[in-house]
């Protein structure tokens, strides 16, 4: 089982998703942006690099996690068609739903099992609400496919844990303290987990 966390734009939190998702079901991550240092972070083995500049076409794998760049790429398409889902993370502005329907456009001509998630969310009745106008969008759109649509809330956690590409439920462990800490971040991950295993 492989997905793709993918996003023609930059900025909304792909790599720290794709990261998180990869080491919670430990997945091997691959990444085409050039730009990213995760693939170098993660446990030996466990990153890659895919350029532009090595890799003709992307080879397609089992048990991967890709993280696509907020750049448009032709080599990403038949990887998006043989994902078992395809996440496209997004943040609450206008500019970053445009663009989450702009990218939806062109995943769902190729492959229809999608998930959104709203990165960094913050007030719980602006939540609903982005959530009620996705809705509205894609229903208007697409009246045949019902897209899930989930929050990862705020969390420096998760920012954080970029620089030791650490599963957040893992960093906490056993620390009934830390566990506190960590529950938003580690809650949200787990509704995630669910809907990639459906």
């Amino acid at each position: 089982m492989s997905y793709v966390v993918y996003s023609i734009k930059g900025g909304v939190g792909k790599t720290t998703l794709s990261v998180q998702i990869s080491q919670m079901l430990g997945l091997t991550y691959v990444t085409n942006d050039s730009h990213s240092s995760a693939h170098n972070l993660m446990p030996e083995e466990k990153g890659f690099l895919v350029s532009k500049e090595e890799y003709e076409e992307i080879p397609f794998d089992e048990n991967v996690v890709y993280d696509f760049g907020g750049f448009k790429d032709t080599r990403i398409n038949s990887i998006i068609k043989q994902a078992k889902k395809v996440i496209i993370p997004t943040l609450t502005s206008i500019v970053d739903l445009q663009a989450t329907m702009a990218t939806l456009k062109d995943v769902k001509e190729i492959n229809e099992n999608i998930i959104i998630v709203v990165n960094r969310a913050k007030n719980n009745n602006k939540a609903v609400e982005l959530k009620e106008y996705l809705n509205e969008e894609i229903k208007k759109l697409y009246k045949d496919i019902k897209i899930p649509i989930v929050f990862v809330r705020e969390s420096s956690v998760l920012e954080d844990s970029l620089f030791d590409c650490e599963y957040v439920e893992t960093k906490a462990g056993e620390n009934r303290f830390k566990r506190h800490i960590y529950r938003n971040a580690i809650e949200d991950m787990q509704e995630i987990k669910k809907l990639l295993k459906a």
